[in-house]
């Protein structure tokens, strides 16, 4: 478990430097299109579109960050009024809900892609599936991520267990 850990906050770490790289990339591209539209008044269709598919990765990508730090937008009114132990068990709850979530998304996103295979972006002519698949990929590592954290909460469970009886 705790290799499968140190692999996660690994893969989690080019996974976040592929989000800025692709965060930065965005911002050029956005900047040129403001440029050539409003300055040259020559826009350039494919940088927006470009952008337009990063912007579906980051969101993916870093969600799946997101699920790691436990860092998802939440109602946790119950988690403040719960003793610490059923807080755990929230915890818990909680993140068996969203793995399921995760689970469907990674399901739904395989078939959304492949739905769309046949299709071709207006601009750029490239697959449509490239844009689609964003979705089952986060998901997928949504999934990973959400596996390391029940594996976190087991070995602070067991840490806990040996310090009672030490």
């Amino acid at each position: 478990m705790a290799k499968y850990i140190k692999f996660m906050d690994k893969l989690n770490n080019i996974v976040k430097y592929t989000v800025s790289a692709m965060f930065t990339i965005m911002v050029i591209l956005v900047a040129i299109q403001i440029l050539t539209r409003f300055i040259i008044d020559y826009p350039i269709s494919w940088s927006e579109e470009i952008g337009r598919y990063i912007m579906i990765y980051i969101v993916f990508l870093g969600s799946a960050l997101l699920v790691r730090k436990n860092g998802h937008i939440a109602i946790d009114f119950l988690l403040e009024v719960v003793n610490d132990k059923n807080k755990k068990r929230l915890n818990f709850i909680n993140l068996a809900i969203s793995t399921v979530f995760f689970l469907v998304l990674v399901y739904s996103g395989i078939e959304l892609t492949m739905l769309v295979i046949g299709q071709v972006t207006p601009t750029l002519q490239f697959s449509m599936a490239w844009a689609y698949a964003a979705m089952p990929l986060g998901a997928i590592l949504m999934v990973l991520n959400a596996l390391a954290v029940f594996f976190e909460m087991f070995i602070k469970g067991e840490n806990k267990k040996e310090e009672e009886i030490i």
